[in-house]
C-alpha cells in the first residue's frame, strides 16, 4: 500500500508538471544572477540547485565510512544522482510520462519494501497455515468417515 501511495504521488506531481512550475518559479527568482535563457533556465537551476544538494549529502555519507576516497565517491556519485533527479524535474513531461515514471517508482518502492520485510526471515509455518485448507481436509475426511459407515460394502472375493 505504501509503495502504490508513493507511486500515486510521483505520478501525479510529474503528470501535472508541479516541479516543471516549482523550478521554473525558483529560475525566474535568481534570474538577474543567472545569464541563462528564460527557456532552459528552469533545467539550469534544478541540475544544478540538485547537484549540490544530493553532492552534499552523498559526501556527508561517504565522510561517515571514515576514508577520504568513499567520501569523493559519495560527493561524485551523489551530485551525478542529483543532476539526473534535476533534468528528469524540470522537464515539462505531461501526463503519460508522469503516470509511467509514477508506475515505475511504485513497482521499485515495492520491491524495496518487500526486500526490506524480509530482512526479518520467512515464517514458512505461517505461511502454510495460510494456504493450507485445513477446515476444508477436516470436513473431507469426516464426510468420507459419514459415507463408509453409511454405504455398505460390496461382496468380497
Amino acid at each position: 500500500m505504501i509503495a502504490a501511495i508513493i507511486g500515486i504521488a510521483v505520478a501525479l506531481i510529474l503528470g501535472l508538471n508541479v516541479t516543471n512550475r516549482f523550478w521554473t518559479a525558483v529560475g525566474d527568482a535568481v534570474a538577474a544572477n543567472l545569464a541563462v535563457s528564460p527557456e532552459s533556465r528552469p533545467l539550469a537551476v534544478a541540475v544544478i540547485a540538485l547537484a549540490i544538494i544530493f553532492g552534499v549529502i552523498g559526501l556527508i555519507a561517504g565522510a561517515r565510512s571514515g576514508t577520504v576516497s568513499r567520501a569523493i565517491v559519495g560527493l561524485v556519485g551523489g551530485a551525478i544522482l542529483g543532476a539526473v533527479i534535476g533534468a528528469i524535474t524540470a522537464t515539462a513531461l505531461g501526463p503519460r510520462v508522469g503516470a509511467a515514471i509514477g508506475l515505475t517508482v511504485g513497482l521499485i518502492a515495492w520491491i524495496g519494501l518487500m526486500a526490506a520485510g524480509a530482512r526479518e526471515g520467512i515464517d514458512t509455518e505461517a505461511l502454510k497455515e495460510r494456504f493450507l485448507p485445513d477446515e476444508t481436509i477436516a470436513t473431507t475426511k469426516e464426510t468420507i468417515e459419514w459415507v463408509r459407515k453409511r454405504t455398505p460394502l460390496g461382496p468380497t472375493s
